[in-house]
């Protein structure tokens, strides 16, 4: 562990410490959970919401609620998703890891309109249900469950991707070989460990080329879903391999060969190691799970130092994200920022926005069922939905610009990024 992050942690927080660090690690704080973090200190508190295991899942939540039925097996009715989104959002125990399965859904994005299965909010409900088990376990195991999830790969088209075929022309699917690398792992570019791009001649380098997306596709051929679409229990199960649709040829990507004839599982275990091995994904994804809970544009040293523990958790371990997360809500840059920077903090999306005044003013459901509405509608409601991106590039895309000329050519992010004229006390 870095030793700012010990130093920093060993702090007594103020109660406006407190309630920053509540915003940043839980959708928002409560008065009880500002005490508790003033009298056990940031490190211990987090500590324990670390260790706690998931709550009730999403999807047994919907069981309980009894919409495994005819009525709720096509795509129209779909209300049920979100209220047990927002039902774990407000008042889930386990608070540290509801945040950040949903900082990682904004990374791995499925949309519950692109899930083409029966019950299809039984599908979304589980991708997250997928999130928030790996959430604290390693990037490895987390991006081959993701690689292995129907939902997935409903979302990204690789859903009976078939092998290559010389007499008709057929080459397999491309999309979920091509966004695995350009937004679930290593991104477009190569990325020294403080998240700055590396230069040659004053340009970046490519991280892959079509070649690797081409040799790459051949990976994701003959997954498909395990068992019918009887009941619902088929979102749960990861995908099965038709080994008769797997491409059988040698397979090329980021200088790995996986040779011909290898069995489907073995090349998809290799693809993953070579993915997750690679340097580019402590920084890339460090980097967008700071922005996503501490502050739109973070130092290269932050990053650098949230890569080091992602490399390298101090036990030998690469990708541990319990100690990524840990990493990034007790470093210095989170607990012990300069307030006066323009740059600091970020603007609470709507989502987080709303869950934080639901979780301040105690909202709760008196009947139990949490009744919510989709909040998508941009002139009544949010703007923005639980499981309901637009696109496979979230919300709102890792780069974008205040259209301001002096913040683009300082190049800061948004849309999480503060407005220097809308000054956010300490406490928020």
């Amino acid at each position: 562990m870095p030793p700012d992050v010990r130093a920093d942690s060993a702090h007594t927080p103020t109660r406006g410490a407190a309630s920053r660090f509540l915003a940043q690690a839980t959708f928002g704080p409560t008065p009880e959970a500002i005490d508790a973090v003033v009298k056990q200190g940031y490190a211990r508190w987090l500590d324990a919401q670390l260790a706690m295991p998931p709550s009730i899942t999403h999807f047994d939540w919907l069981l309980s609620q009894k919409v495994n039925t005819e009525a709720f097996k096509g795509n129209g009715i779909n209300a049920p998703l979100d209220a047990t989104m927002w039902r774990a959002f407000i008042s889930a125990p386990d608070a540290v890891r509801v945040r950040a399965a949903f900082a990682l859904s904004e990374i791995f994005v499925v949309n519950v309109a692109a899930v083409t299965a029966s019950w299809p909010l039984f599908g979304a409900a589980s991708f997250m249900d997928l999130l928030t088990r790996h959430a604290f376990g390693t990037f490895r195991e987390l991006i081959e469950a993701v690689s292995r999830s129907l939902s997935m790969a409903a979302m990204l088209t690789f859903r009976g991707n078939r092998k290559e075929d010389a007499k008709t022309g057929r080459q397999p699917d491309e999309n979920y070989a091509r966004e695995v690398m350009q937004l679930f792992t290593i991104g477009l570019y190569q990325l020294n460990p403080d998240g700055t791009p590396k230069l040659v001649k004053g340009k970046p380098v490519d991280t892959y080329t079509n070649a690797d997306v081409q040799g790459l596709a051949k990976v994701f051929t003959g997954w498909d879903l395990s068992g019918g679409e009887g009941d619902v229990e088929f979102h749960r199960r990861p995908m099965a391999l038709d080994a008769a649709q797997h491409s059988p040829g040698e397979k090329r990507f980021l200088g790995t060969t996986i040779k011909a004839g290898t069995d489907g599982n073995t090349a998809l275990r290799m693809a993953m190691d070579t993915l997750a091995a690679h340097p580019n994904v402590g920084p890339f994804i460090g980097r967008q799970l700071i922005q996503r809970l501490v502050t739109s544009n973070p130092s290269p040293a932050y990053v650098r130092r949230v890569s080091a523990v992602f490399d390298d958790d101090g036990k030998g371990v690469r990708g541990n994200l319990r100690a990524v997360f840990r990493a990034i809500l007790l470093d210095a840059e989170a607990r012990s920022p300069d307030l006066s920077s323009p740059t600091w903090g970020k603007v609470r999306e709507p989502i987080v926005r709303f869950a934080a005044w639901a979780r301040a003013f105690k909202a709760t459901s008196t009947n139990g069922k949490w009744s919510m509405p989709d909040t998508s509608d941009n002139t009544i409601r949010l703007a923005q939905s639980p499981m309901r991106s637009p696109s496979v590039f979230n919300f709102f895309g890792r780069g974008m610009r205040r259209p301001e000329t002096g913040w683009n050519a300082r190049g800061w992010s948004r849309p999480n990024c503060r407005l220097p004229m809308r000054r956010v006390s300490p406490a928020t």
